[in-house]
């Protein structure tokens, strides 16, 4: 009788075991999904609160890059406008919390963090004579890099912050 006992608690640990297997899998690859889901409405929502914000900056982006980009004292109020602007994004960047993003959430937060200082270099390159943005051009491209690389490890496609925020 014993025997039959000890082998009938041992199947039923087999089958236990095995389905308990199954359901940490599914629950991992629900985990997944719905982390992927948050990481997507973060970074939505993060490109919203930097547009809502960087018109200005966008305009001077816009006026170098054309063909006769402007000089002298046009030059001299966009980058003012432009530098006012990027304040107001590092700032609102500065007050962003990044919810919980499983794995990638410190990589999101040191991103936006990175984002945001590299939005504050901006400014203060604007307001510099001559302008020099050079230094904090990259830095924000580093940043956008590491956010792309963010959305990809969560099982998203790589996104350019740089590229869905101009203009």
């Amino acid at each position: 009788m014993k025997k039959w006992l000890v082998a009938l608690f041992s199947l039923a640990l087999v089958f236990g075991l095995a389905a308990c297997g199954n359901d940490a899998k599914d629950e991992k690859e629900t985990e997944k999904k719905d982390v992927s889901a948050d990481a997507m409405s973060f970074y939505m929502d993060l490109v919203a609160k930097i547009n809502d914000n960087d018109a200005d900056y966008d305009a001077y982006q816009a006026a170098i890059g054309s063909d006769t980009p402007p000089t002298g004292a046009e030059l001299t109020e966009l980058a003012t406008k432009a530098s006012s602007s990027a304040d107001k994004v590092s700032q609102v960047l500065a007050d962003v919390k990044v919810p919980n993003l499983g794995a990638e959430t410190d990589v999101f937060k040191t991103a936006v963090k990175d984002l945001s200082d590299a939005y504050a270099a901006e400014a203060k390159g604007l307001k510099a004579s001559p302008i020099d943005t050079k230094s904090a051009d990259e830095a924000m491209q580093k940043a956008s890099d590491a956010l792309g690389q963010a959305l990809k490890d969560t099982g998203l496609a790589p996104s350019s912050i740089m590229n869905d925020t101009a203009a």
